[in-house]
């Protein structure tokens, strides 16, 4: 018996080792391509850490400032303390926002030429103005604003919030304007 041999498996198999190696060839370029991927996004993660590294000091913090040298002039201030002021001045708290219980005291008693000082102690801002038009100020919440007084006095309001009534140098405070909301 002779055996023989089909002259197409030589064939086969050469294209089945061809197809094999292009096939490993393209994963180990895949992978290949995959490392050098990973080696980049290591590189930019390892650039971010030291630069917040250095952004963050990595020094001690000294309180005590360094000597002068010799070729540094000295300057101190004359003084740090204010003078006393002669100024009277009176403090008005917001204390909410409505009614004629917003402002602490209410009515405020103030003389021309005193500075009257506006605290907001809300979380909201006021817009104050006096009932005459004239703008006392805005204030965010936790603001304060200095204001000279000048006059006899008068009611004001917050444009923001209309119910929110007060007098300077009033007999008693204002009521809130009728549909306001509020009568406190």
């Amino acid at each position: 018996m002779v055996l023989t041999t089909a002259p197409a498996l030589p064939s086969n198999l050469k294209r089945h080792q061809t197809l094999k190696r292009n096939t490993m060839k393209k994963s180990i370029e895949r992978h290949a391509g995959n490392e050098q991927m990973l080696m980049i996004v290591l590189a930019i993660i390892l650039c971010l850490t030291a630069l917040w590294a250095i952004s963050c000091g990595g020094g001690s913090y000294s309180s005590t400032p360094a000597a002068p040298s010799a070729s540094t002039p000295v300057t101190t201030p004359a003084s740090t303390t204010p003078a006393p002021s002669t100024t009277p001045s009176v403090t008005v708290n917001i204390v909410t926002s409505s009614g004629s219980g917003a402002f602490n005291p209410n009515p405020v008693q103030a003389v021309s030429g005193t500075n009257i000082i506006w605290k907001n102690d809300t979380s909201a801002t006021h817009a104050l103005v006096m009932n005459d038009g004239t703008t006392i100020g805005t204030l965010a919440p936790g603001a304060s604003l200095a204001t000279a007084f000048g006059g006899s006095g008068g009611s004001y309001h917050c444009t923001r919030h209309p119910s929110m009534v007060g007098s300077i140098n009033g007999a008693t405070a204002p009521a809130p304007p009728a549909g306001t909301g509020s009568d406190y």
